[in-house]
């Protein structure tokens, strides 16, 4: 037996209260024999006795009083109780998925003829949940696709109205969250009132999604659903079917990029979209390119059967501004919701990069500084176009102050031999405020003055210890933990990279700050490292950006892996970050501020920047922008789903039966394939039983007896025997008192 409010079963200690009394006004006298009384001896100790017992009597019945009225308030519960007639109400949490993969069509999930995607079909069988619950349960629905979202109605059937409304928002729920959501759904189970409690999770246990390490998740949660007070039993549905009619074609978006995936006004922009045709025959679909409700291009493309096509569109901004681009797949099948895809575009004017050379040779093409500028502005050295994403300026190794580095967004330091104490300092600051900076090694470094140099922990720039420079003939390979990613193009051409010399680095290790390395040569030296410093970044890279130490900036690698360095660096632009759906994006704001916060689907609202308002109004169901305010702190998001995520998503294998009993069974779950098997189970489960009536009916029975008692005992009413007896106890007393 466990109880439902089980400290309020503490308050049984109470019955130490009416003892205490009894023991403390015990009456204390002297009896002294007289002649008299011997003749009243025999009916005064019957009379004695009598009362003595129903005193007795009393005294227990007070005692218990306080420890039922404890007890049914703590309702205890029996968790072995069998309820044949499943009447007993209980409190259920559904979480559903309502992910991408749940718009996918099972062909046979209706009558004949009929067709409903995974969600229509879910939302069916929770309609019949809902309707098939005992009287008085309670129930609540959390949408599990991040960001988790939570419908806390206690009706079922004000639940079973608003699941009417699902299928005709316009939303994107992120990947399957399932530890927020099985975290949600167990705080609102636990604070329900019911003695049954239950967690359904409903799913259509897609391959791609259920991985590894959500099966882990699953066995984690389970332990503590059944280490709570009132254990929470839990159960998976299944609501995809593995029919599919091959003649029926389904036309998918899988993803939407921009190269390069920054872009300033009059800058050219390719969009690359990509589409996945999963039936066995060739179609036609045409593609349009949408900006705002505009329509910009229109394109017809050819997708083979069971097949991936790539369509791009060029794309020219006319000014600085934050754009939605939208691209749209005018074609009809079952499964429309994957037919769109957006991309946030933020357009703004051109960084301004400062280039200071340690080692500038008057010839053209022969310094450091430029190739580094012809990697920043391509356009505009090569062609004489504008749509450069960055303007450069270049200055000799003692041409700059700190005045000048308020005029920029970025440094890029080559091959300085040595900085001095104030320009350390200087650069410092000029990253804490948010500005780039890289560092590119090369011939004229004094190795063993920048090691005298402070590190980032000490309020320097240093993140580790340079060795000498010496000869190396080798290449350069991505690490497992990259700063931004490269993309496949650009990871071919940086294995055929060459290098003549480069410097080995030793990174600092344990520090509050901690490096990343991006790029490494294949002996896992550090090529390219980087360090949060504040609000900008600073990149170390051990080799030099010219032709002479190496052949990289002659590879197609070189252009975008520069750029991607110095936006990456610069933060390009100032307070700009894609946001994945759901992902809270306003946590470093200082708490004491007030926050104006505007997030797609939602009007614009002020709050303070405290964890509660940050977790509810920080991230959003709709791809689009977010914007920010905190005093003179701007922040923008463009929130999107990530491009990994839809892929995923629209991965059509799933997991077998055999793997989804398998995870059911380790997860100490039941799983069920409709709402009719999953009612009928619970009908025959373990329900438990409150035993809380039959304590407050065993409350109201000791109330009428202490009453009774209390009366049989009152000298009105005790009868002619009680008399004698006070007279007795009366003379003792006055007698003992002389």
């Amino acid at each position: 037996m466990t109880f439902l409010n089980a400290l309020l079963a503490f308050g049984a200690t109470a019955f130490a209260v009416p003892l205490l009394i009894h023991l403390l006004n015990r009456s204390k006298y002297m009896t002294i024999d007289w002649g008299a009384m011997q003749f009243l001896d025999s009916s005064v100790k019957v009379n004695s006795r009598r009362i003595q017992w129903k005193q007795l009597l009393l005294l227990l019945i007070r005692c218990l009083i306080p420890i039922l009225l404890a007890l049914a308030m703590a309702r205890p519960l029996i968790q072995t109780w069998k309820d044949a007639s499943g009447t007993t109400p209980m409190s259920l949490a559904i979480v559903l998925d309502d992910s991408l993969s749940m718009q996918s069509v099972n062909e046979q999930a209706g009558r004949i003829g009929e067709q409903r995607n995974r969600l229509q079909q879910a939302i069916w069988q929770i309609q019949e949940i809902l309707e098939g619950l005992p009287a008085g349960s309670d129930a609540s629905i959390i949408l599990g696709g991040r960001p988790v979202e939570t419908w806390a109605e206690h009706q079922p059937s004000q639940l079973a109205k608003r699941l009417v409304g699902l299928n005709d928002r316009v939303e994107s729920a992120g990947r399957l969250d399932l530890a927020e959501g099985t975290q949600a759904a167990a705080s609102w189970v636990e604070k329900s009132s019911n003695p049954r409690r239950h967690m359904l999770v409903i799913s259509d246990f897609q391959a791609s999604e259920w991985k590894s390490p959500q099966q882990d998740l699953a066995r984690d949660v389970a332990k503590q659903l059944s280490s709570r007070t009132v254990p929470i039993a839990w159960s998976f549905m299944n609501v995809a079917t593995r029919a599919q009619e091959a003649t029926k074609s389904n036309v998918s978006i899988l993803s939407f990029e921009s190269i390069p995936s920054q872009v300033v006004p009059q800058g050219k922009l390719t969009l690359s979209v990509l589409l996945q045709n999963d039936s066995q025959q060739a179609v036609q679909v045409p593609v349009v390119l949408m900006e705002g409700l505009e329509e910009l291009e229109r394109q017809s493309v050819s997708i083979a059967a069971d097949s991936t096509t790539t369509v791009r569109f060029g794309w020219t901004p006319k000014k600085a501004q934050d754009t939605l681009l939208k691209v749209i797949a005018d074609w009809t099948d079952a499964s429309p919701q994957d037919h769109s895809i957006t991309k946030v575009v933020r357009v703004r004017e051109p960084a301004k990069i400062l280039i200071i050379d340690g080692d500038r040779k008057p010839e053209a093409m022969q310094s450091e500084s430029d190739f580094v500028r012809l990697a920043l502005t391509p356009f505009s050295l090569l062609r004489g176009e504008p749509g450069d994403l960055f303007t450069t300026s270049v200055v000799d190794a003692g041409g700059w102050n700190e005045a000048m580095l308020k005029d920029y967004q970025g440094v890029v330091a080559c091959n300085l031999a040595d900085l001095n104490p104030d320009q350390r300092k200087w650069l410092r600051g000029f990253v804490e405020q948010g500005g780039g900076l890289l560092f590119s090694l090369g011939d004229k470094v004094q190795v063993d003055r920048v090691n005298a140099w402070e590190t980032v922990a000490e309020g320097g720039l240093r993140i580790g210890s340079l060795g000498a420079r010496g000869a190396w003939d080798g290449s350069i390979k991505p690490t497992a933990n990259p700063a931004f990613e490269f993309s496949k193009a650009s990871l071919d051409s940086l294995g055929s990279a060459r290098f003549v010399a480069r410097n080995t680095m030793k990174l600092d290790e344990g520090q509050a700050i901690a490096p990343i390395t991006s790029l490494a040569y294949d002996d896992d030296q550090p090529f390219l490292v980087s360090v949060a410093i504040g609000s900008g970044r600073c990149f170390w890279m051990t080799s030099g950006c010219d032709d002479d130490d190496s052949n990289l900036p002659a590879l197609p690698v070189f252009l975008p892996l520069v750029q991607r360095m110095m936006t990456t660096a610069v933060g390009w632009p100032v307070g700009w970050k894609e946001t994945e759906l759901g992902e809270n994006w306003i946590e470093n704001v200082s708490q004491s501020k007030k926050i104006a916060l505007q997030v797609p689907g939602h009007t614009a609202r002020e709050v303070l920047a405290d964890p509660a308002s940050v977790v509810a109004l920080g991230s959003s169901r709709l791809e689009g922008i977010g914007q920010a305010v905190a005093d003179q702190e701007r922040l923008y998001h463009g929130f999107a789903m990530t491009a990994q995520d839809r892929k995923q998503e629209l991965v059509r294998d799933l997991m077998a039966i055999e793997e989804q009993e398998k995870l059911a069974q380790s997860a100490s779950a039941s799983m069920h394939q409709d709402a009719k098997h999953w009612l009928e189970q619970e009908r025959t489960n373990s329900n438990g039983k409150e035993l809380w009536t039959w304590f407050w009916l065993g409350l109201l029975a000791m109330f009428l007896a202490e009453m009774f008692l209390q009366q049989s005992l009152s000298p009105r009413t005790s009868g002619a025997g009680m008399p004698s007896v006070m007279g007795q106890e009366t003379s003792q007393t006055k007698r003992g008192a002389a």
